[in-house]
């Protein structure tokens, strides 16, 4: 196999996976908002529906990439370092066998993925071009 053919694959891989992302984007943004809701309270509830607004208008993720990754430092509990936090506040709060609680982690896994795929994509599309 050339490497034309592994370039090529690995390009439609991330585009597939990059409209796997955008798809769960729309589809579960309610599950986001609770997840954000749960872990950083009105601040970030209210950032994770500026990304369900977004999604919802048909824009792209990398219109709110900036959103996604501050999301994703706190559904990754990036935040709750500072023990003086609300985050960590929060965090302390919450009970393992919460449904919630197994929703964020869903969501931050989730947002790793399609992080990466948004990275890979544009990376892997102008080495394509080249």
């Amino acid at each position: 196999m050339n490497d034309n053919s592994k370039s090529m694959r690995a390009t439609l891989r991330a585009a597939e996976q990059r409209g796997e992302f955008v798809a769960w984007l729309r589809a579960d943004f309610n599950r986001l908002v609770a997840a954000a809701d749960l872990l950083g309270g009105e601040p970030w509830t209210r950032r994770a529906g500026v990304v369900a607004e977004a999604m919802a208008s048909g824009a792209s993720p990398e219109v709110v990439e900036e959103e996604l990754i501050e999301l994703h430092r706190l559904l990754t509990l990036e935040f709750a370092d500072d023990i003086e936090s609300d985050e960590a506040a929060r965090f302390a709060a919450v009970h393992p066998d919460d449904p919630i609680a197994d929703d964020a982690r869903v969501c931050a896994e989730a947002l790793e993925r399609g992080l990466q795929a948004l990275r890979a994509f544009p990376a892997l599309a102008v080495k394509e071009a080249a």
